[in-house]
């Protein structure tokens, strides 16, 4: 509306445009284009997103409609946002800001139930040859005291199609919720599971069961395995892993003896082989180096370094992944038993 009457104005020459203006001093003349202004503003008639827009001349806007708003609380979806009522500028308020709700104010009306059998919520009770048939059950039971309490009748009847109420591929409902939607019945009493796309379309009452699906399995018995430490790696590994350390404390072995043949002063042939060139002490500093311990040893030969950095980086890969496997060995429950 705004932009529309500055477009109006700018078209007109004679119209005063607008000069620089403070509003702070006192003594600044006020705009002389500002009552056309509001003039152009009130005598404008436009169509917006929220209506038509039309001053009178008192300023005010002659089509304002207001949607008055309630919200009401559901125990499975929350809160819910109703329309109660409605207000324009010429007819007032249009409806009643309070909620419907039935109190003692029912005697001498009689409902039309419609339900489905299903136990032990709706029964059929024993019935006498002649009589209408009559029904059983918790639903049953909370339906007569409703009555009892309000004081009002019912006429009970099973749905044709003996479903609780879906969607159809046309928009209409069947079952329960196609007979309220219908205006066939006035009351669906059975055990109907309150769904979004159902709340939608009708109103239910305070769920009063919660019931869900479980599964039953049998009891795992815990057995205490003694070599349960073993279990990260398979018995090959194991196996190529125990292999691996005397396979490289020979390798160890023979080249520190060609170490010790080349140096300058080699053992005499009665002088016995010293801890650092004797077998056992290679097989001993190579599986040092797998459990992380160390061990002394003098490696001034090159292919001694490489042979051992090859090693000490294998254990390292070793160990890591043993303690990963074996991490989540400890921590993740396995399920062996199927399901009976």
């Amino acid at each position: 509306m705004l932009a529309n009457a500055f477009y109006r104005k700018l078209e007109d020459r004679k119209w005063h445009s607008m000069a620089s203006l403070n509003c702070m001093r006192k003594s600044t003349k006020p705009w002389n284009g500002g009552w056309s202004m509001l003039d152009t503003i009130q005598k404008g008639r436009i169509s917006g997103l929220t209506g038509l827009m039309d001053f009178r001349s008192n300023g005010a806007n002659s089509h304002v409609q207001f949607e008055i708003l309630g919200t009401s609380y559901s125990e499975t979806f929350g809160k819910d946002v109703k329309r109660l009522a409605t207000w324009d500028s010429d007819r007032g308020l249009n409806g009643s800001l309070r909620e419907n709700r039935a109190e003692h104010g029912m005697q001498g009306i009689t409902l039309k139930v419609v339900t489905l059998l299903e136990e032990p919520f709706v029964m059929v009770a024993e019935n006498i040859l002649g009589q209408p048939k009559r029904y059983k059950g918790f639903s049953i039971d909370v339906l007569d005291t409703l009555a009892k309490i309000l004081g009002f009748k019912y006429e009970i009847y099973q749905v044709a199609d003996g479903k609780y109420g879906s969607p159809q591929a046309n928009g209409s409902w069947n079952g329960l919720i196609g007979e309220l939607i219908g205006k066939r019945a006035d009351v669906a009493i059975s055990a109907i599971t309150i769904t979004p796309d159902r709340e939608n379309v009708v109103d239910f009452s305070k769920r009063y069961l919660d019931y869900s699906v479980g599964i039953l399995m049998t009891k795992t018995e815990e057995r205490l395995n003694i070599f349960s430490l073993l279990a990260p790696f398979d018995l090959a590994v194991w196996a190529c892993i125990a292999a691996a350390i005397p396979v490289v404390g020979v390798m160890v072995f023979l080249l520190r003896r060609i170490q010790s043949v080349r140096s300058q002063n080699p053992p005499g042939p009665h002088q016995p082989a010293s801890v650092t060139t004797s077998f056992q002490s290679a097989i001993w500093i190579v599986y040092g180096a797998f459990v992380q311990q160390g061990g002394e040893s003098l490696m001034s030969s090159v292919a001694l370094r490489i042979a051992m950095g090859s090693w000490w980086l294998f254990t390292l890969i070793v160990c890591s992944s043993y303690t990963a496997n074996l991490a989540a060995y400890l921590t993740v429950t396995r399920m062996d038993n199927a399901v009976r």
